[in-house]
């Protein structure tokens, strides 16, 4: 008499756990969207205005502050519905500092570029006397401050969105796509998570600049810094480069450039989140250190 393999199996080992499936990206773009536009709807009935967010009523202070971490919460919705967390790689894994080193620097001398540029051409006037002032530290120590101890209340923010971005949707893609489409999908995604926050609520603009010129600027900035981000995911399987380097985007921007720089009219449109000097500064520092972050040693 034949035995049924199944049945023979299931009868000498028990019952197995369910294996969990790949979370589904649909499940993911939906969750993402039900988290997200609720908080702006709220922001804009609330008048809300990001560059007075500390008037606004706390609840939508704390709603708009939790919206760095919507990846994430899309991710873990997408990953329980496909059966358990374990359906996907976190990337919580050891990379040498010098893989560290090299995500950190892709990002600081991006925004080195397009700052030197504008202080060189007038597009924004230099001036090192504002972080001395706010930190009462010499600016070169104002500098290092920024840009080292100063990257880890960012790597906290990038850690809500890279669980989602590098974790999630990375993984998912690469597996079935080239890490140059894979780069390009995650870039635009990252930008279209801004957009309802660019179009609907004041102060995540900068006043007097375009809404779709800062848009089509902040695009070009999440593809062009998508590609290392990607690579670095992919070849060290670690969320630790992906989070420094997306931490030190935002630490040497708000920290070192734009506390070092007078601004006038037209500066906006140049520097800043939507500006163009800061989309060809990054795009430049990623052509440039390619050869650091294509083939970063994983051990």
């Amino acid at each position: 008499m034949r035995t049924n393999t199944s049945t023979a199996t299931a009868t000498d080992t028990g019952t197995a756990a369910p294996t969990a499936r790949e979370p589904r990206l649909g499940v993911y773009g939906v969750a993402l969207a039900a988290l997200v536009l609720p908080v702006v709807a709220l922001a804009v009935s609330q008048g809300a205005d990001l560059d007075r967010i500390g008037d606004a009523p706390i609840g939508t202070q704390i709603a708009m502050y939790s919206q760095a971490f919507m990846p994430a919460l899309a991710a873990l919705v997408a990953c329980l519905a496909a059966g358990g967390v374990r359906a996907v790689d976190w990337g919580f894994h050891r990379v040498p500092w010098r893989t560290l080193a090299a995500a950190w620097a892709v990002p600081v001398l991006g925004i080195g570029i397009a700052y030197g540029t504008a202080w060189l051409t007038g597009a924004a006037r230099f001036d090192p006397g504002n972080p001395a002032g706010s930190t009462g530290l010499h600016p070169a120590l104002g500098v290092l401050l920024g840009l080292v101890p100063g990257v880890v209340p960012f790597v906290v923010l990038a850690l809500g969105e890279q669980l989602g971005w590098s974790s999630l949707l990375v993984m998912r893609l690469a597996a079935r796509r080239s890490p140059a489409t894979t780069a390009v999908i995650l870039g635009l995604a990252w930008a279209a998570f801004h957009y309802p926050l660019m179009l609907f609520v004041p102060g995540a603009v900068e006043e007097g600049v375009a809404v779709p010129y800062a848009m089509l600027m902040f695009t070009l900035q999440t593809v062009t810094l998508a590609f290392p981000l990607v690579w670095l995911r992919l070849r060290t399987r670690s969320i630790w480069p992906v989070l420094v380097c997306h931490a030190t985007v935002n630490a040497s921007l708000y920290f070192v450039a734009e506390a070092m720089t007078s601004t006038h009219d037209r500066s906006a449109w140049m520097v800043g989140e939507g500006g163009a000097l800061t989309t060809a500064g990054l795009a430049v520092a990623v052509l440039l250190t390619g050869r650091l972050w294509r083939r970063p040693r994983s051990r």
